[in-house]
């Protein structure tokens, strides 16, 4: 049987490529996956991008054009990736600078555009797309960016499909830079390619016969492998309470490769000598990450159905997957609309002991007094205790009152959200006094305020079909 390896090398914008790199001088797989988008890293992007037009990518494909690429085409492997994020194109000829520099001649690159529609939002509610919230049903108002301020659209994203990566890969690329491909559909996209899946996205419309419910069963065995590989170390152990207490090495984490077969089965796998751990309790914790529906979790190209799933251990850090079945593709797709919506400012503070809880307990008093009597505006104020419920709010069961009388020491985290820039510094100076006026035993992190972050809300959508079209364009090194 046809058989086709790949490995998911980049689960986030930052991620380590010590195991993708590690992967490439074994000659361990044929693609390389790298998934580095989210609607946070979009954002991030986006202000790139308004600083520097030419920017607007993730920038570590410029150290793995140094130092990774080189090894994989030497190998013969091709690497697909939406590292283009906001701007494919820049990103496919920055890094076709990088590899001639260093020699690396005749390379195609492949940059995947149309997904952004920032510029068209307008256009679009104007022939019918209203871009109501999916959760209030509200219609998106549009702001004027010039006025800046809340309501100011920071980026506009359709969830693509695979078609357009298999399209690349049949022209030859070697290099995909994507942007907002749906993260599984990356994977689906080789697949599609290299098994001649059908993608065609009318055909999906017809009534199912036995051919068609067996192609759809493929593209959803080609959607759930590529979900298990999209977070990269999380299939292998990696941020795991599957196998926690994680007996084994996260410091050389193996990410995890997937052997697949045209039937759409497939084997997930590790490098030998490698940390972390490839079992059926990883796998399928990572197949029900950021899944809301098992039985429908909708993607681009086909709705899967994880539910009747055949996982088995067959070997060391071997785990046999197949069973997927698959639905007809959704009617619309998802767009992701970040918006501007004011500003945070955060402050942490410490008590020592003795009495660090009360300590803090009567500080955060003095805090809220004080900002009741200020002439800003604050839109939301939070409180939260570190080592109490600094993370999971009170979602997450409180100590008993004798465990968090007797702390050590005990840190306050507060954040503002509010509409003006001015308004954290003037908040967060206003409680400086209590440094000598508080409670005794106070310690704080420098700042005072002056720091604002943008707070970027996501307004989840749906479009019409008609109205993405996608283009790629080839870049060769030479």
């Amino acid at each position: 049987m046809n058989t086709i390896r790949i490995a998911g090398v980049q689960g986030f914008y930052g991620d380590s490529p010590a195991g993708a790199l590690a992967i490439a001088r074994a000659g361990a797989a044929d693609y390389l996956v790298h998934d580095a988008l989210a609607e946070l890293t979009l954002s991030i992007l986006q202000k790139d991008r308004h600083e520097n037009p030419e920017f607007g990518y993730a920038r570590d494909i410029e150290f793995l054009a140094s130092v990774l690429y080189p090894v994989a085409l030497q190998k013969g492997m091709k690497i697909i990736s939406n590292s283009g994020g906001l701007n494919p194109l820049s990103a496919a000829k920055k890094v076709a600078e990088i590899l001639n520099k260093k020699g690396v001649k005749g390379v195609k690159i492949a940059a995947i555009t149309g997904d952004d529609l920032l510029l068209r939002l307008e256009e679009l509610q104007k022939e019918g797309e209203t871009l109501s919230h999916l959760d209030t049903g509200e219609n998106l108002n549009l702001v004027n960016p010039s006025n800046g301020g809340i309501g100011v659209i920071s980026h506009a994203n359709v969830y693509v499909g695979a078609s357009s990566i298999a399209k690349a890969l049949g022209q030859g690329a070697q290099i995909i830079f994507a942007g907002r491909v749906a993260d599984p559909c990356l994977t689906l996209g080789i697949l599609a390619h290299q098994f001649s899946w059908e993608l065609n996205e009318d055909a999906q419309n017809l009534l199912p016969s036995e051919q068609k419910i067996e192609n759809l069963d493929k593209l959803a065995a080609g959607i759930a492998v590529g979900h298990i590989l999209e977070c990269g170390g999380q299939a292998s152990g990696g941020n795991s309470y599957a196998e926690w207490p994680m007996d084994y090495k996260v410091s050389n984490l193996g990410y995890p490769i997937a052997h697949v077969n045209e039937d759409g089965s497939a084997v997930f796998t590790k490098l030998e000598n490698s940390g972390g751990k490839v079992s059926r309790n990883t796998i399928r914790e990572q197949l029900v990450y950021e899944i809301h529906d098992p039985a429908n979790y909708i993607t681009p190209d086909v709705i899967v159905d994880l539910t009747q799933i055949t996982l088995k251990e067959i070997g060391e850090d071997k785990v046999f997957f197949n069973g997927i079945k698959g639905k007809p593709r959704p009617e619309k797709l998802k767009l992701a609309i970040g918006r501007m919506e004011g500003f945070l400012s955060e402050q942490f503070f410490f008590f020592s002991y003795p009495f660090a809880y009360k300590k803090a307990q009567k500080f955060v008093e003095a805090v809220k007094e004080i900002w009741k009597n200020l002439p800003v505006k604050i839109d939301r104020m939070e409180f939260s205790f570190v080592g109490i419920n600094g993370i999971h709010g009170d979602a997450a069961p409180m100590p008993d009152t004798k465990f968090i009388e007797g702390m050590n020491e005990i840190g306050i985290r507060l954040v503002i959200k509010h509409g003006d820039e001015k308004t954290g510094k003037i908040a967060f100076q206003a409680v400086v006094a209590l440094a000598l006026n508080g409670p005794p035993g106070l310690i704080s992190m420098p700042g005072w305020g002056k720091q604002n972050r943008l707070l970027l809300s996501l307004w989840p959508t749906l479009i019409s079909r008609s109205c993405v079209e996608m283009k790629i364009d080839i870049i060769e090194s030479n």
